[in-house]
């Protein structure tokens, strides 16, 4: 049995006075300054507008990814409610969805840009957006409401096709059919 001198139980309890302490002094009534504002004047805020429900990796199946990414060998290694990924030859090759939430897709733009990447200005279904393309690989991010899908499609060393953002593109105009 402790005793009531114990270091571990004095520490506990000069806590507890110190929490009290602090809970008690932001209860207290004080005089308002005359520099203080009578009242609060009310704030408005602009609220962003929702972005369309988007199930797990960006509902589809792993057979639609496989049909529309054209790269063979592929297998799923993540899956979750905002990212999804699947890759072939140890990751060398490799489709990733993406689900941004309340996120500005200006941003991804700009780091696109940023660390020099083809940019191109993108819209599908009324959804505006943007690929972004470098050697092997190509990104399409899409809007939706103050959210983005984002499929990229990374093909590997030598391996590209001709337009490495069709599939990326051909990804996210499923998505957004599919989208709620």
């Amino acid at each position: 049995m402790r005793s009531s001198s114990d270091p571990v139980r004095m520490t506990v309890r000069a806590t507890r006075v110190v929490a009290a302490a602090v809970v008690l002094a932001g209860c207290g009534s004080g005089d308002r300054s005359e520099t203080a504002p009578a009242a609060s004047a009310p704030t408005t805020s602009v609220s962003a507008q929702p972005g369309a429900f988007v199930g797990e990796c960006g509902s589809l199946t792993d057979a639609e990814v496989y049909e529309r990414a054209g790269i063979t060998g592929l297998a799923p290694v993540s899956r979750n409610g905002i990212k999804c990924r699947w890759e072939a030859d140890g990751g060398e090759r490799y489709v990733m969805f993406t689900w941004y939430r309340g996120s500005p897709i200006d941003r991804e733009r700009s780091v696109a840009k940023g660390i020099g990447h083809e940019v191109h200005d993108l819209e599908i279904a009324g959804h505006r957006g943007f690929s972004s393309q470098n050697v092997g690989f190509c990104e399409v991010a899409l809007g939706t409401g103050s959210d983005f899908v984002h499929w990229l499609v990374r093909y590997g060393t030598g391996t590209a096709p001709s337009d490495p953002c069709a599939a990326p593109t051909a990804l996210g105009r499923l998505t957004l059919e599919k989208v709620k």
